[in-house]
């Protein structure tokens, strides 16, 4: 998400089912989706709490899965991740979240994980790292 006309013109919107059991209906690649499914519970949880959501694809093309503007003020950037197991995964997003924090300083920085497990491979400071349940289940005021 941008303020520039230019650049929400030329980055293409993403899609999402309204429900994450649809991800496998859609996909005819017979693998399992897990991260987009996970994303899709992201937006929607994001949506339920009434913000402006979109992505951000930075200066050098590198992308977060959500920008959200919360309607009382304050903006976040939102990673969502469901295996972190690969290193070469887990920089590819903190390379992002970063890179987008860079152009937009005020925003929170979340990196939303599938589990506990997850939490021992990450070090991020400035970054909330956080099971997505445990966000999901979270008050909006509260995270």
């Amino acid at each position: 998400m941008t303020d520039s006309e230019r650049k929400r013109n030329s980055n293409p919107r993403k899609l999402y089912p309204a429900d994450p059991g649809f991800v496998s209906a859609f996909d005819a690649s017979g693998r399992a989706n897990l991260g987009h499914a996970l994303e899709t519970v992201v937006l929607n949880e994001l949506e339920r709490r009434r913000t402006e959501v979109g992505y951000v694809k930075t200066d050098d093309g590198l992308e977060v899965d959500f920008f959200a503007r919360h309607p009382a003020g304050g903006e976040e950037l939102v990673q969502v991740c469901a295996d972190l197991s690969d290193r070469e995964t887990l920089s590819r997003e903190m390379r992002a979240l970063m890179a987008a924090a860079q152009e937009r300083p005020r925003a929170v920085r979340r990196l939303l994980v599938l589990d506990r497990d997850a939490l021992a491979r990450v070090s991020a400071p400035g970054v909330e790292v956080r099971p997505v349940y445990e966000w999901l289940l979270a008050a909006a005021g509260e995270d």
